[in-house]
């Protein structure tokens, strides 16, 4: 049995957008967003359960890089996030159950938006952003 996490767009790259306000546009940069918790239920669901067989991807949606951005904006309106275009590959479509068969065990997904407020908090209180 294979197991594939994909983890988004990694803690430096959310650190340079909301402390320093990042303008760099990732025109064809779509992410996978599964918060850390998912990973570890997603492991022990594939081990526990009989019927997992073969590859099982571990993401809770794949969206463009400016949804993203979008979504950090509007929960954190205090810090200088830049406004980024959502479509600059027109006819490429966002991904929501990507991961059906884990879905399918039983795993709910945390959604984007709280792994975001996860991750701004866990920046928070290590104090790489204030």
């Amino acid at each position: 049995m294979e197991f594939l996490a994909l983890k988004g767009a990694s803690a430096s790259l959310r650190e340079q957008l909301i402390k320093f306000g990042s303008t760099e546009i990732y025109e064809d940069f779509f992410i996978g967003s599964v918060h850390f918790k998912d990973v570890a239920l997603a492991h022990i669901l594939v081990y526990e359960n009989k019927s997992a067989s073969g590859r099982h991807l571990c993401v809770e949606a794949i969206s463009h890089y400016g949804d993203f951005v979008a979504k950090v904006a509007e929960l954190y309106p205090e810090y200088n996030v830049p406004s980024l275009p959502k479509d600059t590959q027109p006819g490429v479509l966002r991904a929501n159950g990507a991961s059906k068969k884990l879905i399918d065990l039983g795993l709910q997904f945390i959604p984007m938006e709280q792994i975001i407020k996860d991750s701004v908090e866990s920046l928070k209180s290590k104090g790489y952003i204030s």
